[in-house]
């Protein structure tokens, strides 16, 4: 079958997918399949929030009578707002009642900041203005300092139509404003990001982590693929 390798479940939190399953496919290595689950967000309100949390947990207990090797919580927002406070222990004990390992996007992209050795973190997310303040305290979650935080004007169900060099050029931006900035966040993993990752780090000389990124990293890592793939940022090259 496709996914002999690994086949990786992904709780979406966007009701419309479109740009996660094409960018997941373009690092995948061989054997390696996606599961997908849309969930309700089309505005981000409180009730698609806890719409989506519940559906994410029916969700995991399909996809293992389904086959899938991991499955990765998405959306740090309903991580956040309903996996208590330390979400570490909420994946472990979800881990251990559905018998797979379960992830949550928010600390996959945590692990991800502490293995680049991240301080200073510049971000870019897809989204209007009004998100910027919850970027940067999602930053200081991380355990980073947020030093500059760019809207690129988006919508939920806009996130298919962001152009393709939105990532470098915002990059290139911040980085001119905010030159103490180690690394530069791509955050959301649901807009165009994945061709941009290497030339942001060979040209601004950073690290980059994308929340796509990251996710994926941590899900086929957690489903024992050890594959070092290279064209996706330092991440996907060294661990």
């Amino acid at each position: 079958m496709y996914g002999y390798r690994a086949r990786i479940g992904y709780t979406c939190p966007p009701q419309i997918a479109e740009v996660f399953l094409y960018e997941f496919y373009k690092m995948a290595p061989e054997g390696v399949t996606l599961m997908i689950t849309t969930l309700a967000l089309t505005t981000r309100s409180k009730e698609e929030v806890s719409k989506s949390f519940d559906m994410s947990l029916d969700a995991i207990h399909k996809m293992k009578k389904a086959g899938a090797s991991v499955v990765m919580l998405g959306g740090n927002p309903i991580n956040v707002a309903h996996g208590g406070v330390d979400l570490q222990e909420f994946q472990d004990k979800l881990s251990k009642d559905v018998g797979i390992p379960v992830l949550t996007s928010h600390v996959s992209q945590r692990k991800g900041f502490r293995l680049l050795g991240s301080r200073k973190v510049a971000t870019i997310h897809p989204y209007e203005s009004e998100h910027n303040d919850r970027h940067d305290r999602q930053m200081r979650e991380f355990g980073c300092e947020p030093c500059g935080t760019v809207a690129c004007e988006g919508s939920l169900l806009g996130l298919g139509s962001v152009p393709m060099d939105y990532a470098l050029t915002f990059a290139r931006k911040i980085k001119a404003e905010h030159p103490e900035a180690d690394t530069i966040h791509l955050a959301s993993a649901h807009w165009a990001t994945a061709h941009a990752i290497e030339q942001i780090e060979r040209e601004l000389k950073v690290d980059v982590l994308t929340s796509q990124q990251a996710l994926f990293w941590d899900s086929i890592r957690a489903a024992g693929i050890k594959d070092k793939i290279p064209g996706y940022g330092r991440l996907l090259r060294e661990f």
